[in-house]
């Protein structure tokens, strides 16, 4: 998604549901690496976008703040869920065996704000300004979220 500014912002929201939403899926599906989930996490944004677009001023960083905002929230849930099925089956073996190889698995590995750094810097190429604004963080700590990852990423990649 290029860094649209108000005039190049479709007028309508229809308009930009047609220009993002290919994009917003792939983000959210890059993030959590489950087609029906980012289908679901990218519609909600959708959703609150169209509830206050005749009053935003760049729909396309308050999309990526949603869908960014709504992939936590995810996350935060699927780890309550994990928490509570390891207490259901204490006893059994609940260790999830990483399978090697793969820059995606290595990626969806990373901590939540990490990988969220990642995909944003990487997959939709935006400055760390912008990063920061998406993520409610300052630059200095989208720099350091980004460097921590890379260095992992490096261990895990390289032989």
């Amino acid at each position: 998604m290029q860094n649209a500014t108000q005039a190049d912002a479709p007028a309508t929201f229809e308009a930009f549901y047609e220009q993002h939403k290919t994009w917003a899926i792939r983000f959210a599906w890059l993030m959590v690496r489950e087609a029906a989930a980012a289908e679901d996490i990218s519609h909600d944004a959708f959703t609150r976008v169209f509830e206050r677009f005749d009053t935003l001023t760049n729909p396309s960083a308050y999309l990526r703040s949603t869908l960014t905002n709504a992939v936590y929230e995810r996350s935060r849930r699927t780890g309550r869920e994990e928490r509570r099925l390891r207490l259901v089956s204490a006893g059994e073996s609940t260790q999830v065996e990483h399978a090697s190889g793969g820059m995606m698995d290595a990626i969806s590995r990373l901590p939540i704000r990490q990988r969220t750094a990642v995909v944003l810097r990487y997959w939709v190429d935006l400055p760390v300004d912008d990063i920061a604004e998406a993520m409610s963080a300052r630059p200095g700590t989208v720099k350091s979220w980004l460097s921590r990852a890379n260095a992992q990423l490096r261990k895990e990649i390289e032989p």
